[in-house]
């Protein structure tokens, strides 16, 4: 990850959906901000599916969600919307800057397609999550932040394609815990 300075000036030049830079909304208030691997993947649907599920929980704790994708805006709403978070401020990063710029790796052969991934993806379409079409680069590996005064305050960086975050942890704030 890049010095704190460098975070916060990418947070501030980190435009929302609703036009609010990161920095501002984090300033707010904190921010789980979800950096997820192309639509058409079944983790990131499993991902969609356990924001959705989790997400009074988390807005209930003060924590305000924010989806970062590689897709266009509008057809990130159309994939947003299947999942009751067409709402949800979304980032729009088809050249993963922000994915890079928070330390985000892309995966090696293990982390895409290694055992682990394979039973997972196995579980995932057999409990819905079916594949789709590639919207971004499918070797870029996801991320979950909870960003607060334009810092990053906790992390999860995934350890290969299927890993499920605790949402509800990383979300809790810091003073909260």
């Amino acid at each position: 990850m890049r010095t704190s300075s460098a975070i916060s000036s990418l947070l501030d030049r980190t435009r929302t959906s609703t036009g609010e830079s990161l920095a501002e909304l984090s300033e707010n208030s904190p921010v789980l901000l979800v950096l997820l691997r192309h639509e058409g993947c079944s983790f990131c649907r499993n991902a969609m599916s356990d924001i959705a599920r989790l997400r009074r929980q988390i807005e209930a704790s003060g924590t305000r969600i924010v989806l970062g994708h590689m897709s266009t805006a509008e057809g990130f709403a159309s994939f947003a919307a299947r999942y009751g978070l067409a709402d949800v401020p979304a980032v729009e990063d088809p050249h993963c800057t922000l994915y890079k710029g928070l330390g985000l790796k892309r995966g090696r052969l293990m982390q895409l397609i290694g055992h682990r991934v394979l039973a997972a993806w196995i579980k995932s379409t057999l409990a819905g999550h079916l594949p789709g079409k590639i919207k971004g680069d499918p070797l870029q590996l996801p991320g979950a932040f909870l960003l607060h005064h334009s810092k990053v305050v906790k992390s999860h960086t995934y350890r290969d394609a299927s890993d499920r975050p605790d949402y509800i942890a990383l979300a809790t704030p810091l003073q909260a815990a």
